[in-house]
């Protein structure tokens, strides 16, 4: 009965750990398997006498030692010994081949000198010696294996120690000494083996259940981290990448204004180059602080050993550059200190307070609108800590997105504008957790954004004396990004040259690009995208500039707007950008770019760009009107005659009664007729081009054609 229920144990195990192996793919598994289908074996013919063959000493003995091989190799896996432990690994695969190799010796002995009694003998011996032999490496291996893994090996060890005693002590043939306890002997030889492997198979499924739950919670903890490192992967990738714009720029700028300077004329004064020297130092300045910004968030750590400085002094020092700014946009800026913070001070390094106040104030005028207002607030006292606020009546940031404002290079938006943070905000909270100290934000959308720097009371004490702070030296970094360069829009060529809109949000960059292509052609200049689109609606433009990273609506999102806009007369668009990446270039050109130049770039290299598309561009088009100009030479002749009662005229007076054309309809049908582009016409018939496409849609409309093409050849059909 009880070799039965031992060997429906082991078969139930058996099929289960089978289903695992294959289903997992794990070699622990697949050894188990094994393991459990020989001592399956093992115990059948326990359990009955004969099966499919007769279970001999010789085959028990092979069975038994590839038990021994198999156990080996599952401990292997099943203990990760060859991670935490490889000299013993090395160690248990020597003995594996050495298993192997001595039960190939003994069945050859037993083959080839089946009746040399003393050989027989000693080779017995041998193989006995070889149990006891295994059964201690079993052990020592899991007992190694506790410092790495202890309840899988406390779980071996326990169902190692009985089998292998009753098995060593059996093979050592020392039962028959033990007289005293003949009954209890009995009872272990005639049932150690179901009993034993029983016990073994149990606490070897529980040992490899808690492996396995251990392995795919290490490949969960792999995946997460293998996913965190994606993340920071993509993140300091787009970091990179935004670095790359945000230094970039202000170098094509430097470099391109630079060679202007160079170039210009020995008769040009200090007088008229001072604007462009002037925007070289603005863009040094900018790149400076963008260097300054990532110096300082590699730094850990901030000094509290400073001096004491006063906020009461040293906050008007800070808002006095940023006036003339807020003034100059319509934006009230102010401030409230009250006396009582007079002799009050914060330890904090000045150059560290001004990057945080000129941070927060540059970006809430940044993003407050005119007629708008900025203002500093003070509270709080020594003992309980001191808060600054700056508080804006600007776009404010949606609720959902505030976790996301102190992120680096993250892009915010909302109802009215697309926020990004650079580097500004990143520091201002990186510089509070090097002193201990936090940043809060309160923001609505469409009322503001209240940003709050909170000191604690280890970082506030009292000043000695009332000195007058010094001038902050960060200001210039700072008040830098609102001066421009103006931009003249005056038009500077005949309405016959050929029209180019430059986009892009950086106005010294989009006044050097003008700078350059309106020695040749007329320039319109957009600072969005949006401002590009409502630009198009009333100017025909033969070729778009613009930049790739833009907030609102980048260089992507313009060009499909430009492609449905322009769907009968596409507009080719070059693409400016600092991102110098095969991916993005490929991106770009499969999107329908015509060019990607790469920032910085050589002033002559995007003229020759920009002549090389109109060029080409004018070529098709001649070709194409030149084509209508032979299918439509017979019609331009009777349109050009007076009106008489012919047959030819008759059917083009039927054309115009039945699509209902007015005369200035006409006039314009005549010369789109003739190969005349909307802006010909606008000059032939002194009309705006919004306006010629407004007649262009109707006559569409009533001819039932969508396009131009599809318009002379109904024309061409009537004749």
């Amino acid at each position: 009965m009880i070799n039965l229920l031992a060997l429906g144990l082991l078969f139930g195990l058996l099929w289960y750990n089978v289903f695992l192996a294959v289903s997992t793919k794990e070699k622990m598994f697949f050894y188990f398997s094994l393991i459990m289908v020989l001592l399956t074996v093992l115990q059948t013919f326990a359990a009955y006498e004969r099966f499919f063959f007769q279970l001999t000493y010789n085959k028990v003995t092979v069975i038994t030692h590839l038990l021994f091989m198999t156990f080996l190799l599952f401990f292997e896996e099943l203990l990760s010994i060859s991670i935490h432990d490889k000299k013993l690994s090395r160690f248990n695969v020597v003995n594996v081949w050495v298993i192997g190799g001595y039960a190939l010796l003994f069945l050859l002995l037993k083959a080839l000198f089946p009746s040399l009694q003393g050989l027989h003998a000693a080779v017995n011996f041998i193989r006995e010696l070889f149990v006891f032999y295994t059964n201690v490496l079993f052990l020592y291996t899991i007992v190694r294996a506790i410092a790495w893994m202890r309840i899988e090996a406390i779980l071996l060890l326990i169902a190692f120690i009985p089998p292998a005693f009753i098995t060593s002590v059996n093979a050592m043939n020392i039962f028959p000494f033990m007289h005293r306890y003949e009954s209890f002997v009995i009872f272990l030889m005639q049932y150690n083996q179901p009993l034993g492997l029983s016990l073994q198979a149990i606490l070897f499924s529980l040992a490899v259940g808690n492996r396995y739950n251990h392995l795919k919670l290490e490949q969960q903890n792999a995946r997460q981290e293998h996913a965190a490192l994606s993340r920071l992967h993509e993140k300091r990738t787009r970091f990179f990448l935004n670095m790359s714009h945000e230094t970039r720029t202000p170098l094509t700028i430097i470099l391109g204004l630079l060679r202007q300077v160079r170039q210009a004329s020995s008769t040009v004064s200090i007088k008229q180059v001072d604007p462009l020297l002037t925007a070289v130092e603005r863009n040094a300045l900018i790149l400076l602080r963008q260097v300054n910004n990532m110096l300082r968030l590699e730094q850990s750590k901030m000094s509290t050993d400073a001096d004491p400085i006063s906020i009461y002094g040293v906050v008007p020092l800070i808002v006095e550059p940023f006036l003339p700014i807020a003034r100059e946009k319509g934006i009230s800026l102010s401030y409230s200190l009250s006396k009582e913070f007079e002799n009050i001070g914060v330890r904090i390094g000045q150059e560290d307070l001004e990057s945080l106040l000129m941070n927060l104030l540059s970006n809430a005028i940044k993003y407050t609108p005119s007629g708008g207002s900025v203002r500093i607030t003070l509270d709080g006292s020594v003992a309980d800590g001191l808060r600054i606020s700056v508080a804006d009546t600007g776009c404010g940031i949606p609720k959902e997105d505030q976790g996301r404002i102190f992120e680096q290079f993250e892009v915010v938006p909302d109802s009215s504008a697309m926020m990004q943070t650079g580097l500004g905000l990143p520091l201002v909270k990186h510089i509070m957790q090097g002193y201990k100290a936090e940043v809060l934000l309160q923001s609505e959308v469409a009322k503001g954004s209240t940003f709050t720097l909170v000191f604690p009371s280890e970082l506030c004490t009292f000043c000695v004396g009332n000195e007058k702070e010094d001038i902050p030296m960060m200001a210039p970094l700072f008040v830098s990004e609102f001066s421009r360069l103006e931009i003249d829009q005056a038009e500077s060529h005949s309405l016959e040259a050929p029209t180019i809109l430059i986009v892009e949000d950086n106005s010294d960059l989009r006044w050097y690009v003008q700078s350059i292509v309106s020695t040749r052609y007329r320039c319109l200049s957009a600072a969005s995208g949006q401002h590009a689109l409502s630009l198009l609606q009333e100017h025909q433009v033969d070729l778009i500039i613009s930049d790739v990273m833009m907030p609102a609506m980048d260089g992507h999102a313009l060009l499909k707007q430009v492609k449905q806009y322009s769907k009968e007369d596409p507009i080719p668009l070059i693409f400016l950008t600092a991102r110098d990446c095969m991916e993005d270039k490929i991106e770009a050109l499969r999107e329908g770019a015509i060019r990607y130049i790469t920032k910085p770039f050589e002033a002559e290299v995007l003229l020759a760009v920009v002549d090389s598309i109109l060029t080409h561009e004018k070529l098709l088009k001649d070709a194409r009107n030149e084509q209508f100009r032979q299918k439509l030479s017979v019609l331009l002749e009777e349109l050009e005659q007076p009106v008489t009662r012919t047959e030819r005229p008759v059917s083009l007076e039927h054309l115009k009664n039945t699509c209902k054309l007015s005369d200035r309809e006409m006039d314009v049908l005549r010369l789109i007729a003739q190969g005349k582009s909307d802006k010909e016409i606008a000059f032939a018939l002194t009309l705006s081009v919004k306006t010629i496409a407004n007649h262009n849609r109707n006559i569409y409309s009533k001819c039932s054609v969508s396009g131009r093409y599809e318009l002379l050849s109904k024309l061409s059909s009537c004749h």
